[in-house]
């Protein structure tokens, strides 16, 4: 009975992710503090249902950080995308263009956005918004123009400056983000993520999560619906210990935007004895689940976005921040190999638990064994990190110490005299033997 009422409560929340009107969800940032003070941070990717917020254009998104709000808003576009907007004034003002015109087509060369997405990026795009246009396009009477000599433009962005980083007064690590949206009618609807704040030294370990802290990719998503298990055995303990030893761990997958608060659910409730899985942000797709089904399944190239993704991460350093990458499939593996991962710290897992490296043969293991070993394989960055002393180490605790002797002990008197003895016995036979050999 339990298991079929955790079923339609789960059931629920995964149609109302599917569901493109009631898809609301938000994916993780990262800030990276660089060698000179300044910030770099990933995009701030967020949605609003439809039936949160109706008619969502022209609408404000109210943000808080840990509880406090912030001198900083976001903007709702047609499609309920949120987007940060910058004011640009013009003295001389161009030739008259509609929204459709000016709006930039999305390239892979976008970095702008971030990850590629034809649908996100299309309504996401850095377009210039024309105070002077309406709503169907057209532009207002030259005439009402003519006497103006400014023109207010506001640009879509979605990441901020150095300054704007700031003023969020950001803690290290971990720091949760609530976006909210008030209307008349429906009340606030919010939906939040957090922002990880780290230095620009820092290594990562990436995990994907379909099949790797699952058991396997379907099964992954539908036995966690009726309240089953269906973890890797001791994932949560080697990541753990992969933490302590000072690593940031990163969550990827090819997962849709609509799906962030069901998968951040599922990874905080993974237990295994006393370990549970260690925080780190979560990096999914910003398209529609369809689309994301349509490139896994249909495609057969999550590579793609994985890619993007990890790029734009890489692009936060100075270095390639990446240390180890886990997967269970050969595309994980090019991904990885992709942002310049070594063989030697890729690895794959399949659904008995079984862990190899995906480009290199002879070589097998599992989560359990690879926590045995999980110093060698992942070094501690950091001295403090090690929670042993060096006076009880192997060869320190199992020597036995050596006795001091004093200088006018019996025994030491005699070795002395035994010496200088077998010294003169051996001066005296040397030229015996020097004539004997003649």
């Amino acid at each position: 009975m339990n298991y079929m009422k955790s079923f339609f409560s789960n059931f629920k929340e995964f149609y109302n992710e599917i569901n493109s009107a009631t898809l609301t969800g938000a994916i993780d940032v990262i800030v990276v503090e660089q060698a000179d003070g300044t910030y770099r941070c990933s995009p701030f990717h967020v949605r609003f249902g439809k039936i949160g917020v109706l008619r969502s254009r022209e609408k404000m998104v109210d943000i808080e950080v840990n509880g406090q709000p912030v001198d900083l808003h976001m903007k709702l576009g047609h499609s309920g995308e949120a987007f940060f907007f910058e004011e640009i004034i013009e003295e001389e003002p161009k030739e008259p263009k509609t929204l459709r015109e000016s709006a930039p087509s999305p390239t892979s060369d976008d970095n702008e956005n971030g990850w590629l997405s034809d649908t996100y990026l299309s309504s996401g795009s850095d377009a210039d918004i024309d105070e002077n246009a309406q709503p169907n396009g057209e532009m207002k009477d030259a005439s009402e123009q003519k006497d103006k000599k400014q023109k207010t433009k506001y640009k879509r962005k979605l990441r901020l400056s150095t300054q704007q980083i700031e003023d969020l007064n950001l803690k290290d690590d971990k720091n949760e983000v609530v976006f909210s949206v008030t209307t008349a009618y429906q009340g606030t609807t919010t939906c939040k993520c957090y922002i990880y704040k780290w230095r620009f030294d820092d290594q990562i370990v990436i995990s994907d999560i379909d099949g790797t802290i699952t058991k396997s990719d379907v099964l992954g998503h539908i036995l966690p619906i009726i309240g089953k298990d269906w973890a890797q055995a001791g994932v949560a303990n080697l990541f753990t210990l992969i933490k302590k030893n000072g690593y940031k761990l990163l969550y990827l997958s090819a997962r849709a935007i609509g799906q962030a608060t069901g998968t951040l659910d599922y990874l905080k409730s993974i237990r295994q004895g006393d370990c549970v899985l260690p925080d780190g942000p979560l990096l999914l797709s910003p398209t529609s689940l369809i689309a994301a089904l349509h490139r896994e399944v249909i495609e057969k190239k999550p590579e793609e976005f994985k890619i993007q993704c990890l790029q734009d991460i890489s692009d936060l350093f100075s270095l390639s921040p990446f240390y180890a990458g886990f997967g269970n499939k050969v595309n994980d593996a090019w991904a990885y190999r992709a942002v310049d991962i070594r063989p030697s710290r890729i690895f794959t897992i399949n659904h008995k638990g079984e862990l190899k490296l995906e480009l290199i043969q002879n070589f097998q293991s599992s989560y359990t064994s690879l926590s045995d070993l999980v110093d060698q394989m992942f070094p501690p960055l950091h001295s403090d990190q090690t929670d042993y002393c060096t006076e009880y180490n192997m060869f320190e605790y199992w020597r036995e110490a050596i006795p001091e002797i004093d200088d006018s002990d019996d025994l030491l008197i005699s070795l002395n005299k035994a010496n200088i003895s077998q010294k003169l016995v051996n001066g005296k036979s040397e030229p015996t033997n020097r004539k004997k050999a003649k």
